[in-house]
C-alpha cells in the first residue's frame, strides 16, 4: 500500500490505521505528486490512498500522469477534504475506485481497509 498526503499528521494517521490491520502494510509514502509518481514508476503496489490537494501538484494530476505514462494503476482510494461532486466525478473518471471525505469517513476507510485485508487484495 502506498499513501500520498502532504499533511504529515494525516499521513501518519492513515499509515497507523493501515498498519493496525493484520495483513496490510505500507510500502511507501509521498507528500507531492512528483515524488509519488517517481516512487510508483519503480514500485508497483496493490493499493493507493491519495489526497487530492497537495502542496506540490495534486492527486488528480498524479492519476493523470499515471495514465499517460502507463504506470500500473493500483486500487485507488481517494481520501480528501475536497469531497464535492465534481472532484468525486473527476477522480472516478481517472480510475479512483473509492472516495472518502476526511472529515466524515474515517470509519468507512477503516472498514474498506479491513475488507481489503480479508480479501487479500
Amino acid at each position: 500500500m502506498f499513501v500520498v498526503d502532504d499533511a504529515l499528521v494525516v499521513r501518519n494517521l492513515v499509515i497507523e490505521c493501515v498498519e493496525e490491520i493484520a495483513g496490510l502494510e505500507v510500502a511507501g509514502f509521498a507528500g507531492s505528486e512528483a515524488s509519488a509518481l517517481s516512487w510508483l514508476r519503480s514500485h508497483p503496489c496493490d493499493v493507493l490512498i491519495l489526497d487530492l490537494e497537495l502542496r506540490q501538484g495534486s492527486g488528480l494530476g498524479l492519476l493523470k500522469a499515471m495514465s499517460l505514462e502507463s504506470v500500473p494503476k493500483p486500487l485507488t482510494i481517494v481520501y480528501s477534504n475536497h469531497a464535492d461532486p465534481a472532484s468525486r466525478r473527476v477522480a472516478a473518471e481517472l480510475g479512483a475506485a473509492y472516495f472518502f471525505d476526511k472529515m466524515q469517513d474515517a470509519d468507512k476507510l477503516r472498514l474498506l481497509l479491513q475488507e481489503i485485508a480479508s480479501s487479500g487484495t
